[in-house]
């Protein structure tokens, strides 16, 4: 093709043109040359080569122009031609996506200068009704028009009735595709062979959605005009051979053989090496698992929990709070409280010992004698005083009352310079 191209010394859009127009004819491929890759014949590029007028009276066939251009040529106001074109009057040959995501058709000037010779009429007279009322209605039946010829070119150059079928599949939607043909193989086998309808570039978003609302059919007697003739061409590839059967690409392979499950021996680590006591326990809370994890039944989840717990875990003790570091009461049900938590299921050997809760004496100490001590007493005096426990505002509103009593106008606490008051706690509540 590229040899034939330079031979006919016409460039690649246009001697693309020319095999699509047949202008310029193929033949299929040798027994040994790639599927899909028609050739010229030696004889074909000899005879054009030897026509009056070689390559001008070739390229003139083969011209496109755009719709200002075309309705130059036609001798008509480009508002006119837009309305002639969109009423299907000549149908584009090509189009291409320009910078703003929109479609520039262009068409062939050998069908429109034909057109003007013979429809004087439709040039120079009124519209009729009939195309008044469709282009009333919003139709446009470039695209429709442009889709037809390509489909047919394609049928005629295609090599068998599976590549028949792919070119007319190719302007059907998807969902009406997958509801027209049912197996799964076919439609892959037809995707296979699906050819390419435009050489339009779509370098973005915008200009690939531009080509693909092009390339497919829209109106419904369009595309039931397709299904119909998709369903009998079908008909007849099934007779000629069925659909290769589908096969399992190497990554959704190797995922079903990660799906399987893993060898019982392996652990969790990879190391490769499992004790026997942690295998028997592994075995059992998978079987446990396997029988309650579908079920919602709190006694069953109970059970479940319970037999995830390892075999070598040890009962809660009760710790006793330490004789002569503190009498309170407050340090004893703090100890008990943390005996009576719930363990911990499984093993938890390397996790970090809890931090011990300090006693109301030790919190006393830290606050009156550790770092910030000063500021903490007179910015929070009921903290200092009472360990960091939380005091009633009744009670301190009563006690900064009792101190204000016989004065004008009370002082606020943050302002005394020697709060005596914050050190007596004989009349604090008790946080029991």
């Amino acid at each position: 093709m590229g040899r034939a191209a330079r031979e006919l010394e016409l460039k690649t859009g246009e001697f693309e043109l020319a095999v699509q127009l047949d202008e310029v004819s193929t033949v299929p491929p040798g027994p040994g040359a790639a599927p899909g890759r028609r050739r010229v014949p030696a004889s074909e590029v000899a005879r054009l080569q030897g026509e009056r007028g070689f390559p001008d009276a070739l390229r003139e066939r083969i011209r496109v122009v755009g719709a200002t251009e075309g309705a130059e040529l036609m001798g008509i106001a480009p508002g006119r031609f837009l309305r002639l074109a969109r009423a299907g009057c000549f149908g584009p040959v090509r189009f291409y996506v320009n910078r703003y995501g929109a479609i520039v058709w262009q068409y062939l000037a050998a069908e429109l200068s034909a057109f003007a010779g013979k429809e004087c009429g439709l040039i120079h007279g009124p519209t009729p009704p009939p195309m008044r009322a469709m282009l009333s209605s919003g139709q446009d039946w470039r695209g429709r028009l442009w889709r037809s010829r390509r489909v047919a070119q394609l049928v005629t150059d295609a090599d068998g009735a599976w590549a028949v079928s792919a070119a007319i599949a190719a302007v059907l939607p998807p969902e009406e595709l997958a509801s027209l043909v049912r197996d799964p193989a076919e439609r892959v086998w037809l995707r296979k062979l699906r050819p390419c309808l435009s050489s339009a570039g779509a370098n973005t978003t915008r200009s690939r959605e531009a080509v693909e609302r092009v390339e497919t059919a829209e109106e419904f007697d369009e595309v039931m005009w397709y299904r119909i003739s998709l369903s009998r061409q079908l008909d007849a590839a099934r007779l000629e051979h069925p659909a290769p059967a589908m096969r399992l690409s190497g990554a959704r392979a190797g995922a079903e053989g990660a799906a399987a499950p893993a060898d019982a021996t392996d652990s969790a680590d990879g190391s490769g090496s499992v004790e026997p006591g942690e295998l028997a326990q592994t075995g059992a809370n998978f079987a446990v698992g396997k029988e309650f994890a579908d079920t919602g039944s709190p006694v069953k989840t109970k059970a479940f929990a319970a037999a995830r717990v390892p075999a070598n875990a040890k009962a809660p003790t009760k710790v006793k709070a330490p004789v002569g570091t503190d009498g309170s009461a407050e340090a004893e049900a703090e100890a008990e409280a943390r005996a009576q938590a719930p363990a911990v299921s499984g093993d938890t050997r390397g996790l970090p010992a809890p931090a011990a809760v300090p006693s109301p004496r030790a919190r006393l100490i830290r606050a009156r004698t550790g770092p910030g001590a000063a500021t903490a007493s007179r910015a929070r005096p009921r903290a200092a005083a009472t360990g960091g426990g939380t005091a009633r505002p009744g009670a301190f509103l009563t006690r900064r009352a009792r101190a204000s009593a016989g004065r004008a106008r009370p002082q606020s606490p943050s302002f005394r310079k020697s709060p005596s008051w914050t050190t007596d706690t004989s009349s604090l509540p008790s946080r029991s």
